[in-house]
């Protein structure tokens, strides 16, 4: 009886072993792979788009108070080129980082449609928007500037216009700093000193204030040369607008770490 339990058991098991699925077998070998479509290659060539970051802000009744919209450059298919991904992942934090700012200042805007609705008056939702252009691409470099407008500050006799720039190596992803341009970094600084005095004495500009209110972060690269700018109402009153000098690369290449002109 026994036996005959065990060869039914055994039976069984054979029965079940050749249903079951089979398992996978890993092998120390090579495994064939399916070949590279086009879409799966590396990119040959850099392709801007872009990042957009929109939100409207409502008061309890609804009502919008605070519109934003920022643009921000970003790279198709850029996780395929670690660089181009550094470059994406700079300006996603940046539109983010506006995104919280701008929702820290909703609530004043908040605060002034209650005040006004209050006194029956009108109120002027507060706005804001980013816009951006590439001013150089080569093989090697990147430059990109950002144009931001605000009419977030209830009262005032006008909108709030800047400008900001990134200067990118396309090579390793690292933004430049003004410094990074120069084989020298003091007599990089000094050479565009002398230049923006050159330039800035016909409109009245002194070296020193021109030296004073230089910001390392405010320049970019353009076809004509290396342009640096001043934000309103540094300079100048705030109706004279944005100051910007360019500097050829002629007067500068001797000293030039970067080659910002196509070879």
């Amino acid at each position: 009886m026994r036996a005959r339990r065990l060869l039914f058991t055994a039976v069984l098991i054979l029965t079940l072993t050749a249903c079951a699925p089979s398992k996978t077998v890993e092998s120390d070998g090579p495994v064939p792979t399916q070949s590279q479509t086009p879409e799966e290659t590396a990119p040959t060539e850099l392709v801007w788009t872009d990042q957009s970051f929109v939100r409207d802000f409502t008061a309890d009744d609804g009502t919008v108070v605070m519109s934003v919209e920022y643009l921000f450059p970003g790279i198709t298919r850029a996780e395929q080129v670690p660089a181009w991904q550094k470059i994406q992942d700079y300006y996603a934090a940046e539109g983010m980082a506006y995104l919280n700012d701008a929702a820290d200042l909703a609530g004043y805007a908040a605060g002034d449609y209650e005040v006004a609705k209050a006194m029956g008056e009108d109120f002027l939702p507060y706005g804001e928007s980013m816009s951006y252009r590439i001013s150089l691409q080569t093989e090697d470099l990147a430059s990109i500037v950002r144009s931001y407008y605000a009419n977030s500050v209830t009262g005032a006799a006008h909108p709030s216009n800047f400008q900001f720039s990134e200067t990118f190596d396309l090579t390793t992803g690292e933004k430049l700093t003004l410094d990074d341009c120069f084989t020298d970094a003091a007599a990089g600084r000094t050479r565009v000193l002398d230049l923006l005095a050159q330039k800035g004495g016909d409109a009245g500009y002194s070296r020193e204030s021109l030296e004073a209110e230089l910001n390392d972060a405010y320049f970019y690269l353009s076809d004509e040369g290396m342009v640096i700018y001043y934000q309103p109402d540094t300079l100048a009153p705030y109706a004279a607008g944005l100051l910007e000098f360019t500097l050829p690369y002629a007067d500068l290449q001797d000293l030039l770490a970067i080659s910002p002109i196509p070879s």
